[in-house]
């Protein structure tokens, strides 16, 4: 399915929720109202789970990092040596006896950013032990940020890096669909989490499904009323 196909689904999917979870009629009983809305949910998740999309297999980036580690002598020198030099650009003018508390000479972004191969090499090996991060509040965090941007810079200066990239945008379209229709047939809406899977695999398919959603459900007391009567119908099934 297109990313028009696939907005049109949802969208389409929350406008019958609410028309289905505002219905009033005068001629059903409360229990025939239920047994309405109920055949109204199954038929509108029916439709929305069999738009989900297959989700390819996610490349896999340590096929590439493990080529940064050294291999042979050569390889453990050249790391040395562009260790110290990094180390040198960072800690510029700080006493090692003072822990590195303060802000590092030149900030380490700006450092992976200008990296070639091997300096991204030797930076990631010793992150984990580099003094200032050692010490840090949020070490986990900005571990994981450095690490990040590595990943970015080697993208730039490794053709595999960059082919691994290419295939993790091509999947995340899909995983991302598939989880905003995989939360929207179990709640009945648009989570947080999936439509920020969205608006980073496709901003303008996360633009086009949250103006669609905005336009188009505008049931009074619909958000209110799709998960109360998402509650019930789950209930009286399970």
């Amino acid at each position: 399915m297109t990313r028009t196909d696939l907005t049109t689904t949802a969208v389409q999917a929350r406008r019958d929720l609410a028309a289905a979870a505002t219905l009033r009629d005068t001629h059903l009983t409360p229990e025939g109202l239920r047994a309405r809305q109920r055949a109204d949910v199954d038929r509108i998740r029916t439709t929305v789970r069999a738009a989900i999309p297959a989700i390819p297999e996610a490349p896999d980036r340590g096929l590439v990092l493990d080529t940064l580690r050294p291999q042979t002598a050569d390889d453990h020198a050249a790391l040395s040596r562009e260790r110290e030099k990094v180390r040198a650009l960072v800690y510029a003018g700080q006493d090692p006896s003072q822990g590195f508390e303060r802000e590092p000479g030149m900030r380490l972004q700006d450092v992976i950013a200008r990296a070639d191969r091997t300096r991204l090499a030797a930076i990631l090996d010793d992150l984990e032990v580099m003094p200032h991060l050692l010490v840090h509040d949020d070490r986990d965090r900005l571990l994981a940020a450095y690490e990040g941007l590595v990943w970015e810079r080697l993208t730039e200066v490794d053709p595999a890096a960059l082919a691994i990239a290419e295939q993790e945008s091509t999947a995340a379209e899909p995983a991302a669909w598939a989880a905003v229709l995989t939360d929207l047939a179990n709640t009945g809406d648009l989570t947080p989490e999936s439509l920020a899977l969205l608006h980073d695999a496709d901003l303008d398919a996360y633009r086009l499904l949250v103006d669609g959603d905005r336009v188009h459900i505008d049931v009074p007391g619909s958000q209110s009323a799709i998960p109360s009567m998402l509650a019930g119908v789950d209930s009286a099934t399970a």
